[in-house]
């Protein structure tokens, strides 16, 4: 089990491949628009980069252009020394602008637009291939009715589901979020997780009204929490606790199960527990969990077609390990943390074994506490306990019995997610320690069958619009003070190739992805700031308006200032790329360890 992303994505050349080919392919459609153009108005090209900063390699052209491949990859440009003095970013050119020949308004405008004019046509060319092949969407998202409602939200906190406290409940369907009609789940979450609603306080707010049994219902007003999506780099969105209706296809059942017992396949639907319509696999186990060992009925639809009810008795089976849970004050809320044996394959043997002795296995944290804990960096999902007030624990039992003979300030002694790293001495209030028990839960020994992706044929228009409202919307969000969207959540170059990497086992989802990037690059490079395409327009129409050229003095100087400023938000955003591939690391193996322990169960007798 590897959890480094970041060797995950470079280390695989296919990763690497779709990145040059679709990323860096993007930004040189955009940059050949300007060359192109330039050529055309018959403009003086010093260099064509992808990239900034020192040349890596590249040749010079016949026409005497240096195309080159630059170091940092945030980017690209053309040097045009009659358009606007760039040399802070684009480095020092060899012609003399002032001995060029002057370019008109038109040339200007041109030149400059024919960037994200590329860009465009490039989206376009790529949503005319999704139009005719489907582009890729998960079978659930295209749908609008809820599956599942979260009771509770947080259980170590006791914090209910917003969905659920507000009335939601699995089976509704949802016809508008904050008074704008939806058309599936997708654009659900994106309406709730970026909303800016509000009240009277100033607390988070959406409101959604939906249909129950045919009937359309008041609006519901919710409280959405802002649930943090990645430990180290800060991600939070709003969320209320509410997943899509989905299929319950049974993948196969267990042998010695309920399930096999009375007859039920592979391919088999369940449509209800004892009468009642269950709307996704969540819902049936929480549905499960009211019944316990009692017998009930299935309504099954078989994979061909036929609608029946079998009957069957769940069993109650138990997780594989007892937890360990500790408590402690952390400021003035009482935490809670679970740990479970570190797993074999995360052990490495002591000095001089071959293997990792059994009898010395330590214990290792696997929940996750909130942005803004004074101790979030130090007990996150990875972080090996390896003694109380000097006493070294091994077992729930250990930590159990050294929590209780310890004083009223515990010392909690934790390794990061390697034993031979460096420990951490923490000191933490008000602390207990207790065994939970491994739970015992009903099963009926089967698992939900992963449905393939469903292919959308939209046309290009649709396409590129709805990627067009996406990006403005996300943008508007970044300047509403309403709004939880910060510029932390802006992607950088590692999250692009990560996202590539990650849709590298479809190239339609690769093609849809490159389409949204493109579509930002034109976006973005059209607004009206110094160093962007815009910026350049904007000099060239305020030149024309006062029919004279801008002094070179403020116009060098509003360019390094901006420069500047564009350079510290790319660095920001690229050091935040790190961390949020640090964060990604904590949660893979936080799934992993929850996973591995804490839902799987003994298998059946």
């Amino acid at each position: 089990m590897n959890f480094d992303n970041l060797h995950n994505i470079f280390g695989n050349a296919w990763g690497i491949f779709l990145v040059v080919l679709f990323f860096g392919g993007s930004i040189f459609i955009h940059e050949l628009g300007h060359f192109l153009a330039a050529r055309k108005r018959g403009l003086k090209i010093e260099r064509f980069s992808i990239g900034f900063g020192p040349r890596l390699f590249g040749w010079t052209g016949k026409d005497g252009v240096d195309y080159r491949v630059s170091l940092l990859p945030l980017g690209g440009y053309v040097a045009l020394p009659q358009m606007v003095d760039m040399e802070a970013i684009e480095g020092k050119n060899g012609a003399d602008a002032d001995s060029l020949p002057p370019i008109s308004y038109a040339d200007k405008m041109i030149v400059a637009v024919m960037g994200v004019v590329f860009n465009i046509l490039f989206a376009f060319a790529i949503s005319c291939v999704l139009w005719v092949t489907g582009r890729p969407v998960p079978p659930n998202s295209i749908t609008t009715t809820i599956g599942y409602v979260v009771p509770v939200l947080d259980e170590h906190i006791n914090q209910p589901g917003p969905a659920y406290a507000a009335g939601l409940r699995p089976g509704d369907k949802i016809l508008t979020v904050d008074g704008e009609a939806v058309k599936d789940f997708s654009r659900i979450m994106q309406k709730i997780s970026i909303g800016s609603g509000r009240d009277a306080r100033g607390k988070e707010q959406c409101t959604i009204k939906v249909s129950r049994d045919g009937k359309e219902l008041e609006p519901f007003i919710i409280k959405p929490v802002i649930l943090d999506l990645n430990p180290s780099s800060g991600d939070a969105i709003r969320r209320i606790g509410i997943s899509p209706a989905d299929t319950i296809i049974i993948e196969k059942p267990e042998p010695g199960s309920p399930a096999e017992a009375a007859g039920l396949k592979r391919g088999d639907e369940i449509l209800a527990l004892n009468g009642t319509t269950v709307f996704s696999f969540e819902h049936f186990k929480k549905a499960l969990e009211t019944v316990g060992e009692k017998e009930s009925r299935l309504t099954v639809r078989s994979a061909e077609g036929e609608t029946h009810e079998v009957t069957l008795t769940p069993v109650m089976l138990a997780r594989k390990v007892e937890l360990a849970q500790i408590s402690f004050k952390d400021k003035e809320t009482l935490r809670r943390l679970h740990l479970v044996p570190v797993p074999d394959n995360l052990r490495k043997p002591e000095p001089g074994q071959d293997k990792p002795d059994p009898e010395r296995r330590n214990l290792m944290i696997f929940d996750t506490l909130p942005v803004g804990s004074q101790y979030a960096s130090t007990l996150r999902p990875g972080a090996i306990l390896a003694s109380v007030d000097s006493v070294i624990v091994r077992t729930p039992a250990d930590l159990a019995a050294a929590a209780h003979s310890a004083k009223d300030s515990k010392a909690l002694l934790s390794f990061k997610e390697k034993r031979d790293a460096d420990g951490e001495l923490v000191t933490l209030e008000e602390f207990s320690a207790t065994v939970l028990p491994a739970k015992k839960t009903p099963f009926i020994g089967i698992t939900n069958s992963i449905a393939p992706a469903e292919l959308v044929h939209q046309t290009p228009f649709e396409q590129i619009g709805s990627a067009f409202s996406l990006t403005f919307e996300s943008l508007g969000k970044l300047v509403d003070r309403n709004s939880n969207v910060g510029i932390n959540h802006l992607m950088g170059v590692i999250s692009i190739a990560k996202t590539y990497y990650n849709t590298s086992d479809d190239i339609k989802r690769v093609l849809w992805f490159t389409l949204i990037i493109n579509i930002n690059l034109a976006i973005l490079n059209i607004l009206p700031f110094p160093v962007l395409d815009g910026g350049h327009m904007l000099f060239a129409t305020i030149q024309k308006t006062l029919g004279r050229p801008i002094p070179l003095k403020i116009l060098t100087s509003v360019q390094y200032v901006f420069v500047m400023l564009f350079m510290g938000l790319m660095g920001y955003v690229l050091l935040n790329d790190v961390k949020r591939c640090s964060g990604d690391n904590t949660i893979e193996l936080q799934r992993y360890l929850v996973s591995h322990y804490v839902e799987a169960p003994l298998k059946f007798q």
